[in-house]
């Protein structure tokens, strides 16, 4: 049954899990079962049902069994939103877990770090998941995939991705040849999260769209929803809205199918995102003001009013600036103390856009200290308009060159546009150093791309994307037409960031 579940085979994982319920297993066997079932109902089903099956199966568990249980009933609780929940589990972890064991001893941190800081202590929290992340990324459990996501979450909530997404590479690069499809999914969301925060968004864009496209077909919602959503935010970028439109609607079914869609902020924190990408900023500000009335305008990690950034943003550009002007003093208030690089810098530009400008060299000091690309390049466009609303062209344009730079090299095209429509309008030559393209490529355009231009061959690029050479043919002439290359030496060298980032972190056997 367990090999079932890691090949991603739902109905015959179910099958034999029935089989072993119906007859006379012992108790170690059943809370076995129900455990294996409570995981694949996470993934495939629902989760308020999954949580029930954990929480028996960790009632009849013992010993290392009934840690496991426990650790993926918080990640049910922490998939609804119940701090409560995450607490309880937490306490009940803290007296199942031996410290002795380093597996354990992560588990059980792991859950107390997320509970302290999706609970308002972020300073208690972030210690404990310090530490996870030092056990996991320590033999043997590097190489253990089932603490990928344990790897994934503690590192966004510490706000720093690096050396966890060349970790996590080498997982998923393991995790494929062993053909355990069951746990790529989650694995390739947190990898296009990861490489999104670095700003490797060719690289989120691929991973995102493999994730959606293999949720789909082993029947995934819960984590194949944050894949679909990720697709949402990279097609607005790009500016592909009606590709953007269709991917929220589809994550919406995916959260309604697993049962997490009232609680769901990230949802509507990326539909908001994609309404700022298309100029509709009245819903933006809609979206996010239901956010504030139903969680005080959450995060996407659960920080506290972490929607302002972009709220204050839309605010302005409605004329709304005694709204706006309310935001960042608050924003800084509910921010724990001392605030993460990220955070910090997104409370430095919320302030800098409502009083004087020059403050944005706090959130630019801010950014150097985070890994965030895009947020530093979207501090740096709004920053330039605003120096070149106030008649300061030659500061303007520095800042807006930048940022041009940046959109363009992490290939969001519609936000280079911007940039480049900001800089035209100082008089100054809107030329990246990147051209921009005239059509944005899709995920999978991206994905055979990036990997053409890590020296593949079309057959072993069909291969590792698990299409047939005839399909790589098609998208790689799309991919030559749209970017106008003439040889794979073109494409290798457009590329080349991307590809060779990739390659370093392999080459360092991380």
């Amino acid at each position: 049954m367990g090999d079932a579940f890691l090949a991603g085979d739902v109905e015959r994982t179910r099958a034999l899990a029935a089989r072993v319920l119906d007859g006379p297993a012992g108790r170690a066997a059943r809370a076995q079962v129900l455990s294996t079932l409570g995981v694949l109902e996470q993934y495939a089903g629902s989760v308020p049902r999954a949580a029930e099956l954990l929480a028996t199966a960790a009632e009849l568990a013992d010993g290392s069994q009934r840690v496991w249980a426990l650790a993926e009933l918080g990640h049910t609780r922490f998939r609804l939103g119940d701090l409560a929940g995450i607490g309880d589990v937490a306490d009940r972890l803290a007296e199942a877990a031996d410290p002795g064991d380093p597996g354990q001893r992560a588990l059980a941190e792991f859950a107390r770090g997320i509970a302290l800081t999706v609970g308002g202590d972020p300073a208690a929290g972030r210690p404990l998941l310090a530490d996870v992340l030092e056990l996991l990324q320590s033999p043997p459990l590097r190489d253990d995939p089932r603490y990928l996501i344990h790897l994934g979450l503690a590192a966004g909530f510490l706000g720093d991705v690096r050396d966890v997404v060349a970790l996590g590479e080498r997982r998923l690069a393991e995790t494929r040849e062993r053909g355990a499809l069951g746990v790529l999914v989650p694995g390739l969301a947190l990898m296009a999260a990861g490489r999104a925060w670095l700003g490797d968004h060719a690289g989120a864009f691929a991973d995102a769209g493999e994730a959606a496209e293999l949720g789909e077909q082993l029947g995934y919602a819960a984590d194949t929803a944050v894949a679909v959503e990720m697709l949402a935010w990279q097609s607005a970028a790009r500016g592909l809205h009606d590709d953007a439109r269709r991917a929220l609607e589809r994550a919406r079914a995916l959260t309604d199918q697993a049962g997490t869609t009232s609680v769901h902020a990230h949802q509507a924190i990326t539909a908001a995102f994609c309404a700022l990408c298309r100029g509709d900023l009245a819903e933006t500000a809609a979206l996010l003001e239901a956010r504030i009335a139903a969680d005080g305008g959450l995060g996407s990690l659960g920080e506290p009013s972490g929607v302002a950034p972009t709220l204050v943003e839309a605010y302005l550009g409605l004329g709304r600036t005694a709204d706006a002007a309310a935001l960042p003093q608050r924003y800084a208030t509910v921010t724990p103390q001392p605030p993460p690089p990220p955070t910090a810098a997104l409370v430095a530009r919320c302030r800098a856009l409502t009083a004087a400008a020059e403050g944005a060299e706090a959130a630019l000091a801010a950014h150097a200290q985070a890994p965030d690309a895009f947020e530093a390049a979207r501090t740096r466009l709004l920053y330039g308009a605003r120096l070149r609303r106030a008649g300061r062209r030659v500061a303007a344009r520095e800042q807006l060159r930048a940022a041009l730079d940046a959109f363009a090299a992490m290939d969001l095209t519609a936000w280079a546009r911007r940039a480049a429509d900001e800089l035209g309008a100082t008089g100054a030559t809107a030329r990246p150093r990147r051209p921009l393209a005239s059509e944005p490529l899709t995920s999978q355009e991206t994905r055979v791309a990036l990997l053409v231009a890590r020296g593949l061959s079309n057959r072993e690029v069909a291969a590792a994307l698990f299409l047939s050479p005839k399909t790589i043919e098609h998208h790689l002439a799309s991919v030559f037409r749209k970017r106008g290359f003439r040889s794979r030496t073109e494409l290798a060298s457009a590329f080349a960031t991307a590809a060779e980032q990739a390659e370093e972190r392999e080459g360092a056997g991380l």
